[in-house]
């Protein structure tokens, strides 16, 4: 399997750890902070976690759980589009730096195309915590091919690492343009939501059939067939959260998953690829 680098010297699994809804519980906390560290004892070191995210709970437990091997991990946090100014921007990511115990974070995000600032402003303001060497990296969520040439055009020589696209059997609209676009240029695709919906898939359709047959081949579950199949792209990290072991393990096991030409011709025969572009949200 693949390793990823963010552009740096460093190599990584292609399978990080999301933390949506982390935090939400403080009755969740230690568990939390402990599923986070039983991935990074798995070589799990890519931790993805943003701003809005339990109104920063969620940098809170991610805080905790690298606090004894801070070196060791790659923290992505985010900014939410309605801070995108200036010194929103710069705000944002002071306040994630505290709650995650951290003077810096090794990727950046602009979490959505904004509604309130221009693209130009938000990114004079991540070419400035580059510069201050609070963001070791700078990098967009949901962005298409237009936005992400505008935004590197505006860091001028700061590299653009990294763009956050949902990205499943179930979605996939980012292998059009996007993830092409991005492999063309360096860039990395962190794949969000990976394994949405698929338990709500009818137990005898033809989509959870085929899931099924392909993971019993394996000797795995359904989830580690989809997580696998995300990931068999070269550049793209999946980045599931995972609440309990059983589900750290089940993800696990994707990396070694091979696919063959066979198994993705039966999955592309009930899970079509998008006949549409990545579509633009602004938030």
């Amino acid at each position: 399997m693949h390793a990823i680098t963010f552009g740096t010297q460093n190599a990584y699994a292609p399978l990080g750890q999301g933390t949506w809804r982390m935090g939400t519980d403080p009755s969740l906390f230690a568990q939390e902070v402990e599923i986070l560290r039983d991935g990074i004892r798995q070589n799990l070191r890519v931790i993805d976690t943003a701003a809005m995210y339990a109104d920063g709970g969620a940098e809170k437990v991610v805080g905790e759980a690298v606090r004894p091997q801070r070196d060791t991990v790659f923290i992505v946090t985010k900014v939410w589009p309605t801070h995108a100014s200036y010194d929103g921007v710069l705000s944002s990511l002071k306040n994630s730096l505290e709650r995650l115990g951290t003077d810096y974070v090794d990727l950046f995000l602009l979490h959505w195309p904004s509604a309130h600032y221009p693209l130009k402003e938000t990114m004079r303001a991540m070419a400035a915590v580059y510069d201050k060497g609070w963001a070791k990296a700078i990098g967009v969520s949901n962005f298409n091919v237009d936005l992400l040439r505008q935004a590197q055009q505006l860091l001028g020589s700061i590299p653009l690492t990294a763009n956050q696209v949902e990205y499943s059997l179930m979605a996939r609209a980012a292998e059009i343009t996007v993830i092409p676009y991005c492999q063309d240029h360096n860039m990395t695709v962190m794949a969000y939501s990976p394994i949405k919906h698929l338990n709500l898939l009818p137990h005898h359709s033809a989509e959870r059939t085929t899931l099924k047959d392909i993971a019993a081949q394996y000797g795995v579950t359904e989830q580690t067939i989809a997580l696998g199949w995300v990931i068999r792209h070269s550049g793209v990290i999946a980045i599931p959260k995972t609440s309990h072991k059983d589900h750290l393990l089940s993800n696990l096991r994707a990396i070694n998953i091979h696919l063959t030409k066979e198994d993705i011709k039966r999955l592309d025969r009930v899970f079509p690829p998008s006949s549409e572009d990545l579509p633009v949200q602004r938030l």
